[in-house]
C-alpha cells in the first residue's frame, strides 16, 4: 500500500469525525429563551429551558450591571426543559439584563432582556383588600406617565455556546500520533 494512500485516508477518516454529529440524548444544545425583549420594573416575564439534563438541577439568576438576583433552583423535567414565571422587582432600575441557568454541566445565558420605565405597581398600592370591601368596587388602575411595554412576543432563543466533545479530541491526538508513527516508519525505509 503506497505511503500516500495511508496519509490520505487517515486524514479523510479524520475530517469526518468533525462532520458526523456526536450522538446524544438531546438534539440540541442547552438554551434559555424568555418571551419578552422589553419590559417595566415589576413586568412578569416566561423563562424557559430546553435541552438541559433528565430531571437535572438548574440555578436560575438575573443578571445586570452591578446586579445579581438569585431566583433560586429549579428541576428540569424528564425531558430536560424548565419553566419558570418570573417577576422583574418594582425597584429594578433601568438597563439590560439577562437570566443565567446554570447547572453542574452548562453555564448558559438567556438573550438580553431590556428594563425600562416606570414600575408596574400591583393592586393599585392601597393595601390588602379585606372583608368590608366590596367585590364588585371600582379596582385601582395603573395610569404612568411614560407609556409601557408590555406587549409578549414571539420566544427570543440565545445562541448557546459550543462545547468540545472530549471523545473527539482524544480521537484526534491520537490521530496525530499514527500519522507522526507512519511518518517515522516511511523515514526508516529511506
Amino acid at each position: 500500500m503506497n505511503f500516500r494512500t495511508i496519509v490520505c485516508g487517515v486524514l479523510v477518516i479524520t475530517f469526518n469525525f468533525f462532520i458526523v454529529p456526536v450522538a446524544s440524548a438531546h438534539s440540541s444544545q442547552p438554551r434559555v429563551e424568555i418571551n419578552m425583549e422589553r419590559l417595566n420594573p415589576g413586568g412578569i416575564v416566561d423563562v424557559r429551558g430546553v435541552s438541559f439534563g433528565m430531571e437535572e438541577s438548574v440555578t436560575l439568576a438575573l443578571i445586570g450591571s452591578g446586579v445579581e438576583i438569585s431566583l433560586g433552583e429549579l428541576i428540569a423535567d424528564a425531558e430536560g426543559g424548565f419553566m419558570h414565571i418570573a417577576v422583574l422587582p418594582s425597584d429594578l432600575v433601568e438597563g439590560t439584563y439577562y437570566f443565567r441557568a446554570t447547572t453542574s454541566h452548562h453555564w448558559v445565558i438567556s438573550p438580553l432582556l431590556t428594563v425600562w420605565g416606570t414600575a408596574i405597581v400591583e393592586g393599585g398600592g392601597q393595601g390588602l383588600r379585606d372583608d368590608d370591601d366590596g367585590l364588585l368596587a371600582p379596582m385601582p388602575t395603573f395610569a404612568p406617565a411614560v407609556p409601557t411595554i408590555s406587549v409578549p412576543l414571539a420566544p427570543v432563543v440565545a445562541t448557546p455556546a459550543v462545547e468540545w466533545n472530549p471523545n473527539i479530541l482524544i480521537l484526534v491526538v491520537l490521530m496525530v500520533i499514527g500519522i507522526v508513527a507512519l511518518l517515522g516508519l516511511r523515514m526508516r525505509k529511506i
